[in-house]
This record gives C-alpha cells, structure tokens and sequence, in this order.
C-alpha cells in the first residue's frame, strides 16, 4: 500500500490538517485542500521526469508546502531523501555522497547551494519546491494527474539519518509499509482524540497525525536549534492556533518552561504532552507540571531506529522512584510497548563501541542488572542503508535480527525499564562502575546546575558542571571562587562517586538535532586540553 493513500479517503474533508506561519500570518489548510494540491504536485513532478523508484533530497524548512511535496512524492513512488540539516556542511556531504540521489528540491537557496558541492555534480534535478507547489490555482486537468503509483511493501519511501554523535551518519530506510506499521503503534500507544491540536516537530509524527485525521501546527522557529528557539513566538502560536497537545523534545520544551517562568504563564488549554529525543529529567517535569497545569506529561523513550520502545506517565511516576533517580539508579522510562521485545544483554557495554568492533555474543540477564538494551519489532529498522553500520548495531539471537542501541539499562521488580546512559561513556576502574546516567539525573535536581556528568581522564574520574549562569561575568566569577557555594552540595550528593576533581565549564557540548544528548567525545577533548 502506499503511504499517500491515507488522505484518499477521509471522511471529514473540510477539517484542518496542517497549520504553520510564514511572515507572521497563521495559515492552514484542509485535508480536501492538500489532497488536491498533492494531485498538482505529483502531476509536476511527472512532467518533470521523476517516477517510481527516483531518488530526491528535500532540503527544506518543515513547512505546510514541504509535507504536500512529501506526500506527493511518495504518491508517484520516489524516494525521499531528508538530511539533517542541523548537522553541518560535513554531515550534508557525507549524508548526499551515502544515497547517491537523482536530485534535489528545496529552497532557491538551498538549490543554489547544491552546485556548490561536489558530491552533486552529476545529479539530474535541481527544482524549487515553490516552482512544484503552487498557491492552490489548478494549472493541471484534474484528469492529467494520474492514479497513485502502486508499490511493493518493501519499495522505500523514505531516507533519514542517525545523528551521528557516537560516529559518522547511518541511513534509515523507511519502507511504505514500515511507515504504516510505525503508524499503527504510534496510534496504539500514544492515543489521540478526534479534536487534537498538535505541535509537533517530527515528521513522522506528522504523517501519523495525518493519517489519523488529526491537526498538526508546526512550530514558528528554526527547528534546526530547539534548544535557541524564540519561545515567545511559539508561545503565541500555541494560543493563536488553540494547540491542545505538543509533542517534542526536552530541549523544546525547556525552552518554552523558561519563557513561561519568567513571565508567569499558564497554558491550562494544553491537556497532553509528549517529549522524547533525549533524556527527560524529574525537574524538567515538575517544571512542566506547574505551567501546564492541566497536561497529562508522558515520557517517550525510542531511538531513530525504532520509535517508540517504552513510555511512562508521570503521574505513574512514584515517590519511591523519584528517590531512586535522584540517588543514582538511574532514570526510569516505564514498560516497554506490546509490539517490541526488549533484551538486557550481559555485553561488556564499555568495549564495544572502541576502535576495533567487537562481535557480542548475546545472554540475557535478570532485572536489576544493568547491560545493553536491544530490542526487536515490526517497527525496528532492520538494516541500515547499503548495510552500512549493521555489524556494530545489528546481531541475531535466536530467530530474529535485534539492534543494539548503545544505551546501557536494566528491567526493576515491576518490569520497568531504566536507563543507565551510554555504553560507550561507562567508567570502568578499581572503584566500581559508574553509569552517565547516575550521575547526570541526580545532578538535574540541583538548583545551580543545568547540566552535568562525568568522565574519566588519566586515571581520575571527573565531575564535569555547567552551572546555571546569567551572564559570562557572572561566570567567570564563579570561575575563580571554583563555585564555593555549590562546592559543598555536589561533594554531598555525589560522595559515592568518589570523583576526584570538579571542572566547571561554561557549556557541556550536546547533539545539535536535539539539543540534549551529551556528546561525550567532545567534551573529553576539551577536558583533556583545558
């Protein structure tokens, strides 16, 4: 089946399906509208010489004229190539050199570019997504537009990429029929009501929405950097449009907290959100809870690879469980979702990601025992783009292909997953181990720290803060008084650490998608030069 046949055929065709704004005006479009203005698209996109099985970059900013050229290529079968663009130049090339595509729509910025570069050379199309989508005014018989172009389950619809954090970009192969699988889950475990409003900000979740029939509004900012959004528009935006749940990532979300705060805003109107893409920390949560006050909060865990493993309320989340994460255990996800199989594996977790990849072998171990997290499902990638990365991430045990996360964690009593943080970060020396996310949850709850961890450096383990701070001078302060007033607390709440130095820094670099992955490697540079 393909993908784009999920707006053939809905009912209410007069409802919205896609809000944005562009230039400060708030626009919408309905789903009649944007099936008719897919049928215009495809139909310019078959003059143009792309078919079935033409493989296109979209380099784009996630807007209502982006999702009608999405839907309108997978309608006539091509490929869709997305990059990630918050990646930089080099993730670009090394993205486009992976997929070898046939062209490249986007921007008339972003086409121009395109020659720049030699990695596109010899590609066939260079097309302004504004020459393919028009305002609405048919130019093309309705009779011109062709039936949908029929597709194997297997034939690929869509092209992402791993962030690349821990290493160079892997491709993501997303099948039609993988997308509406993935579509399937997401709507058995995230339900939604027939009167949502969602701000979203993931293009999946987009299509999902889609499909369901429900509203999505994209977010008035440059979603390459959540963690520098302009807060004060998206807050307005959200009262503009009515927005009744968001779904998004921590960094997001920490952003429009911090806004809210300062000017004391509530948005009582907001009764649903969802947050992934990074670590989500009890404080952040609390937070949320006071400026929407009527929101059920539920935590997502996944990966690029298989979206969503396990999710938590957090209302769900106990008194018990919160000391639990505030002392080191830890941070807690919930209970993983009925369509995957999660396996804790007994992997020496601090070797595999070294130099030289290590073949695992595969056992099971018993809850409270921390080890990789692997797991298995109809919406688990199994393979990577030309089978690029698939012998570090994918492994068979028993009868299936399981991939391998690279998160360390363990099942509780209660069957309830717990994440321990990266394997490739655990400090492993005469003293025990410890686990990032030991450490990074708990230091979450103290008041001056915005962020920390800790890492091993020429045999001493290293506490590493960013400190809340208001303005550099107030930082360089902090600096050379070595944070005295905060010297006392981190010595208290990490004494079973045993850490041997604390280094303030004025910022803990972290992944530029999602603004809240720690990126380890980068830090341990600039500790090791400091």
């Amino acid at each position: 089946m393909n993908i784009s046949q999920i707006l053939e055929n809905f009912p209410d065709g007069q409802k919205i399906a896609l809000c944005d704004k562009q230039r400060g005006e708030n626009r919408s479009i309905t789903f009649d509208q944007l099936k008719e203005r897919m049928y215009q698209c495809s139909a310019q996109l078959v003059k143009a010489g792309i078919s079935k099985g033409s493989r296109l970059v979209v380099a784009a900013p996630l807007t209502i004229e982006t999702y009608i050229l999405l839907l309108s290529l997978f309608r006539i079968g091509a490929v869709v190539v997305i990059p990630d663009l918050s990646a930089g130049l080099r993730q670009l090339r090394l993205s486009i050199a992976l997929t070898k595509p046939d062209g490249i729509i986007g921007s008339s910025s972003a086409v121009w570019a395109s020659q720049m570069l030699s990695e596109t050379k010899k590609i066939k199309w260079r097309l302004q997504l504004s020459d393919l989508v028009n305002d609405g005014t048919p130019e093309t018989e309705t009779s011109e537009f062709g039936d949908r172009e029929e597709v194997e389950n297997d034939h690929p619809a869509l092209i992402t990429f791993t962030s690349g954090s821990t290493g160079g970009p892997k491709a993501i192969v997303r099948t039609h029929d993988f997308l509406l699988k993935q579509h399937q889950i997401l709507a058995n475990n995230l339900s939604k009501e027939s009167d949502t409003v969602e701000l979203t900000t993931l293009p999946v979740f987009v299509l999902s929405n889609l499909a369901d029939g429900i509203t999505s509004v994209l977010p008035d900012c440059d979603m390459r950097k959540p963690g520098r959004i302009d807060a004060k528009r998206v807050i307005k935006q959200i009262k503009e449009t009515a927005v009744n749940r968001i779904l998004a990532s921590p960094a997001f979300l920490g952003r429009l907290v911090a806004n809210m705060e300062q000017h004391d805003i509530g948005l009582p109107d907001v009764t649903r959100i969802l947050t992934g893409g990074g670590p989500v920390f009890p404080a952040l949560l609390q937070r949320l809870a006071r400026v929407f006050p009527n929101a059920k909060l539920t935590i997502v865990y996944g990966s690029t690879e298989a979206e969503p493993i396990a999710h938590i309320e957090y209302g769900a989340i106990s008194k018990e469980d919160l000391e639990k994460m505030h002392n080191g255990y830890g941070l807690l996800v919930g209970k993983p979702v009925e369509e995957i199989e999660v396996l804790i594996s007994a992997v020496n977790c601090s070797v595999v990601y070294g130099d030289t990849v290590i073949s695992p072998e595969i056992r099971s171990i018993g809850t409270n025992q921390t080890g990789e997290i692997l797991v298995s499902g109809k919406h688990v990638i199994q393979s990577y783009l030309n089978g690029k990365g698939d012998q570090e991430t994918k492994v068979r045990y028993g009868d299936k292909i399981w991939h391998r996360t690279g998160d360390a964690g363990y099942f509780d009593d209660r069957g309830n997953l717990w994440l321990m943080g990266r394997c490739a970060t655990i400090i492993d020396d005469e003293r025990g181990h410890v686990y990032p996310f030991q450490v990074e949850v708990a230091a979450s709850e103290l008041p001056h720290v915005r962020r920390a961890t800790c890492l091993q450096n020429s045999g001493k383990r290293i506490l590493v803060i960013e400190k809340v701070h208001r303005t550099p001078f107030k930082w360089i302060a902090d600096l050379f008084s070595k944070g005295t007033e905060i010297q006392a607390s981190l010595k208290n709440s990490f004494a079973w650490l045993h850490f041997d130095e604390i280094r303030y820094v004025w910022a803990i670099p972290v992944d530029r998608r999602h603004n809240s992955k720690i990126l380890y490697n980068e830090l341990a540079r600039f500790i090791n030069h400091a």
